[in-house]
């Protein structure tokens, strides 16, 4: 029954594709067919998952079903185990895998919507009508922004701990085919490193694009190229426009406010959210604009620019501190930061600003540190941490009698209090 039923759905199948070459169709017939084929992708992808979880409980293969699936399917071993756990989270969702199941939100919203609920839990997904409507209606690369934005203004630490995890699975790793000779490069990056390099390629990338125009008889390079020759040049000192003097990445972050003015969450313009720490970071060498937009996305204000630490601003620091002011790193890695942050109202004043490195300047504002004068200047030092004495075992309990009882004088000093119970003590507090 099941390999009939199977067989039916590749005969159907078999029979749209005939149809849609065989040139009676019309432009509406082939929209048509796009616009099922979605409701047909999820239901393909939810059937999948289901029959390798089944072989896989029967076979006790312990992975899920993953594995079959992707011996079964032809699909990538890490394709298949995404979508093997998105079926399954969705197993907590019973109307969200029915209209996936239905066809009414693609798969890869789906896999979307599994992410928000490991962010903040099944239901508060479940009971958000708003997010599932957008989860039906917009594109996965709209939805994905959508989702990354619900989940942070609902998460306690504001996407502290995400930010941190994709910190540490930073990576990159370079090596040289012996075979071909060519040197490889392949790595993982968080949001806001990703989106620094991304931009500086894709402009620096641009301007050899004007270069190859400009040259009837040259090379005409590809997309891939450019790339590989725009990081060439960018590493390349004082070659290309990533040349000593300029910004290290020209990329927007954006600071979404609350209506009443309290700070919600911040996220890189087309990219993904960031902790209020990376913002923190950040402000202190960027221009800051303020904007005001009506709740359809009007502009109704913009405020003047509050300008990034000055070149002039710059030298001067170099000359004050000489290097990092907290490891005294060369000056060549080092930024200006703001001594009263900027998002309380420091100014980009040379008084409020100190020279710091990249990793001195990171745990200022993800580790703890603190800003602390250092004669005229300053440097950082660790956080305060309470420290504790050597503990020892608490006094065995009396064998008899009742528990050791003590005298207080009353706050005026002339007469006793009833005697209370004095507890013993757990440990000693140096």
């Amino acid at each position: 029954m099941v390999l009939e039923a199977a067989q039916r759905v590749r005969e159907g199948l078999a029979e749209l594709i005939r149809l849609v070459n065989s040139g009676g169709a019309s432009t509406a017939d082939a929209r048509r067919v796009l616009s099922e084929s979605k409701s047909f992708a999820a239901q393909v992808a939810v059937l999948q998952a289901d029959a390798a979880a089944l072989v896989a409980a029967g076979e006790q293969h312990g992975d899920g079903g993953a594995g079959v699936l992707a011996q079964a399917a032809g699909l990538a071993r890490r394709e298949a185990a995404v979508q093997v756990k998105t079926v399954e989270q969705l197993q907590s969702m019973p109307g969200l895998r029915d209209a996936v199941t239905e066809g009414e939100i693609p798969m890869a919203n789906a896999k979307t919507l599994a992410q928000a609920s490991e962010k903040t839990s099944a239901d508060q997904v479940r009971r958000d009508g708003d997010l599932l409507e957008k989860a039906a209606s917009l594109s996965p690369d709209q939805f994905v922004r959508e989702a990354n934005r619900w989940a942070a203004q609902r998460q306690d630490d504001g996407g502290e701990g995400r930010y941190r995890r994709q910190r540490a699975r930073r990576r990159l790793s370079i090596w040289k085919d012996d075979g071909d000779g060519m040197v490889h490069l392949r790595g993982e990056l968080d949001p806001v490193a990703g989106a620094k390099l991304h931009k500086r390629l894709l402009k620096e990338a641009e301007r050899l694009r004007r270069c190859d125009l400009n040259s009837p008889g040259g090379e005409k390079r590809s997309l891939r190229q450019r790339f590989a020759d725009a990081l060439d040049t960018l590493t390349s000192t004082g070659s290309g426009e990533g040349s000593r003097g300029a910004p290290s990445a020209d990329i927007a972050i954006v600071q979404h406010l609350s209506p009443d003015g309290d700070k919600a969450f911040a996220e890189v313009a087309g990219g993904g959210v960031i902790p209020q720490s990376v913002l923190e970071e950040h402000f202190c060498n960027a221009r800051i604009v303020g904007v005001v937009y009506s709740s359809k996305g009007v502009p109704l204000w913009r405020g003047p620019a509050l300008p990034r630490p000055t070149k002039a601003q710059m030298d001067a620091l170099i000359a004050r501190y000489g290097g990092c002011g907290g490891c005294n790193e060369h000056y060549t890695v080092c930024q200006a930061h703001h001594i009263r942050p900027r998002s309380q109202g420091g100014p980009t004043d040379i008084d409020n600003l100190m020279l710091l490195c990249w990793g001195c300047h990171d745990k200022v504002h993800h580790h703890g540190w603190r800003v602390v004068p250092n004669g005229d200047l300053h440097t950082i030092a660790p956080p305060e941490r309470i420290r504790y004495g050597p503990a020892r075992a608490p006094d065995p309990p009396p064998i008899h009698g009742p528990p050791r009882l003590t005298e207080r004088a009353d706050s005026t000093g002339r007469g006793r209090r009833p005697p209370r119970v004095e507890p013993e003590p757990l440990f000693a507090v140096g």
